[in-house]
């Protein structure tokens, strides 16, 4: 499949002459690979969005049954509920695209010495525990036992209403329930809705939610970029700064898909923070 130029410089940045042309060149469908944990709406969504863009090597994994606000998010279908998610995500998007044979085997994934992987990681948390005790994180599937540590990972975390995107971190460094919960109680108060911007956020959710993943898709491609741009010779890969942001956690409040704000993260509850600056 013939390459697409990029239209030229990033902003900011002189452009190299010694830099060869393929540092300038979109990467093949087959050269980028997308491992999915959780397949909620948004989650989903964002596969979607990443297979229109180009990305055929997706590992979608979610044995949860499709659920009613999960059809909100344009990837899955009112007949798809109660079905496992991956299996009906992986037939949707081999009807969008025939090329893409998306699987869902974690173990299959390729290890990072392959340029061009990232890990999606999207979760629920569930409401704030008692002050005197703390709710048990959730135990990963054994088949993620094999995941290699040096992965970029991005972590989504939805809690209350609101969606944090954890800083890009390595697999091995990924936050743990404690520091994500933390993190969003600790964040500006009047961040949920209430009266009518209640209603206007249940009732646009769907149009938040698509726009979001939008969003999170082009984050997820400047993580490969920067991947095949540091592993393959094609030159250096977007900065923390163009990537949005990523090296900073940013939350997502709706009604409105540009209501962002970026906590400071609480990483004192435990190790996960290694690495993390």
């Amino acid at each position: 499949m013939p390459t697409t130029p990029f239209p030229g410089p990033r902003r900011g940045h002189q452009q190299d002459p010694v830099l060869p042309p393929s540092c300038l060149e979109r990467p093949r469908p087959d050269e980028v690979h997308v491992l999915l944990l959780g397949l909620d709406g948004l989650a989903a969504a964002l596969a979607v969005r990443l297979l229109r863009c180009g990305v055929l090597g997706l590992n979608v994994n979610d044995a949860a049954p499709v659920t009613a606000a999960d059809v909100g998010g344009g990837a899955y279908r009112p007949a798809d509920v109660g079905r496992p998610r991956e299996a009906a995500l992986r037939r949707r998007l081999r009807e969008l695209d025939p090329r893409c044979v998306p699987v869902s085997a974690p173990e299959l994934f390729p290890g990072a010495l392959l340029p061009g992987t990232v890990v999606v990681h999207s979760l629920g948390h569930p409401a704030a525990p008692p002050a005197d005790r703390s709710l048990p994180g959730a135990a990963e599937p054994d088949s993620w036992a094999g995941i290699d540590p040096r992965h970029p990972l991005v972590s989504l975390h939805r809690a209350g209403g609101v969606l944090l995107r954890w800083p890009t971190v390595p697999w091995a460094h990924r936050p743990c329930p404690d520091c994500v919960r933390a993190t969003l109680e600790g964040r500006e108060p009047g961040t949920a809705p209430r009266g009518p911007a209640a209603v206007l956020a249940a009732w646009a959710a769907p149009a938040h939610g698509e726009a979001v993943a939008a969003r999170l898709a082009v984050e997820v491609l400047a993580v490969a970029l920067d991947s095949l741009g540091s592993g393959n010779g094609r030159g250096q890969g977007p900065t923390a700064r163009e990537r949005s942001g990523a090296e900073h956690a940013t939350l997502f409040a709706p009604p409105w898909p540009d209501a962002v704000s970026w906590p400071e993260l609480d990483r004192s509850r435990c190790l996960c923070g290694l690495d993390q600056e």
